[in-house]
């Protein structure tokens, strides 16, 4: 028997929606690099999993915020993290080409595997819309941009370490 589901995951045109949510609601300004976004972006879909990475001993708590979300997993087992997010990747890429095409992304960030988002109108109901969700997600909100500003994404206990989603020990340090 086969069957036909969708999932946001793999999605091109969800994953450039929580790009433009991370963007709002974590007031990314300036280059971060790719892997970084393509980590908070897999959280965000997932708040459940946070609680499967390591934290900085004051951040422990973050695993009781993720458990709340628990109710959001799907119907149905999922494959392990790593497998998830290797399978994103193509989608994330393919939201960046067009969020560069529509010139909301610097085309010479990206050229260097980063992102930097650029002064762009976007449409009031667009930017309604994830202001909407990321109020009711402020809380994993709030987790995303605290790792992005306070774990470093490169080298041993960097966010590649920590949650397993990529290699580490090659990082130029």
């Amino acid at each position: 028997m086969t069957q036909l589901t969708y999932n946001e995951a793999f999605d091109p045109y969800h994953a450039t929606f929580r790009f433009v949510r991370l963007w709002q609601g974590c007031q990314l300004t300036g280059k971060t690099h790719f892997d970084m976004l393509r980590i908070l972006d897999f959280y965000l879909l997932f708040p459940f999993r946070i609680q499967n990475m390591s934290f900085f001993s004051a951040d422990r708590s973050w695993r009781r915020i993720s458990k709340s979300y628990e109710h959001r997993k799907p119907y149905g087992g999922l494959p392990d993290d790593a497998s998830i997010f290797s399978r994103m990747e193509p989608f994330q890429r393919a939201a960046v080409t067009s969020l560069v095409k529509a010139e909301i992304l610097s085309v010479h960030a990206w050229n260097n595997n980063q992102i930097e988002f650029l002064d762009a109108k976007l449409p009031s109901d667009l930017l309604e819309r994830c202001s909407e969700l990321n109020e009711a997600m402020n809380d994993v909100l709030e987790i995303l941009c605290a790792l992005k500003e306070r774990y470093p994404l490169l080298g041993r206990n960097g966010l590649k370490e920590r949650t397993g989603l990529l290699e580490f020990r090659y990082d130029a340090v």
